[in-house]
């Protein structure tokens, strides 16, 4: 029950993506980047990212630091919006949805992406989802 986004933004931060096209004719073809994040639209694979301050999780404010898209156009908020929909979509009970989050978020965790003390916050406010 791995989450897709989360998978490819480990992958992408260990690799850079370096694209450029041009038209036939020799005139650069920019292309759109329709949510501001930074990345165009054809690589962008969360293409309506949360450029909040914060990440929330069910409307409750995190207080954890929402970072900018990265190499596929996912911010932090985008990932762990991705992960408590993947879990609650996947979950048979509430235990199963919150220990699906623990699993996604260590992976985060291991990535270096959110500390041990994120990961709790995270996990607390989960844990009170209904």
């Amino acid at each position: 029950m791995y989450s897709k986004k989360v998978a490819r933004f480990i992958a992408a931060s260990v690799v850079a993506i370096f694209l450029g096209a041009t038209s036939a004719s020799g005139q650069v073809i920019v292309p759109l980047d329709t949510d501001g994040d930074g990345i165009t639209d054809d690589i962008d694979e969360c293409p309506g990212s949360d450029l909040s301050q914060t990440v929330s999780i069910n409307g409750v404010d995190t207080g954890i630091r929402n970072t900018s898209a990265n190499a596929v156009g996912c911010t932090l908020a985008d990932l762990i919006q991705d992960i408590v929909d993947v879990c609650a979509d996947g979950a048979k009970n509430h235990g199963k949805f919150v220990s699906c989050v623990s699993h996604e978020t260590n992976i985060l965790k291991r990535a270096k992406t959110i500390s041990g003390q994120q990961k709790g916050k995270i996990q607390s406010i989960v844990a009170k989802m209904r």
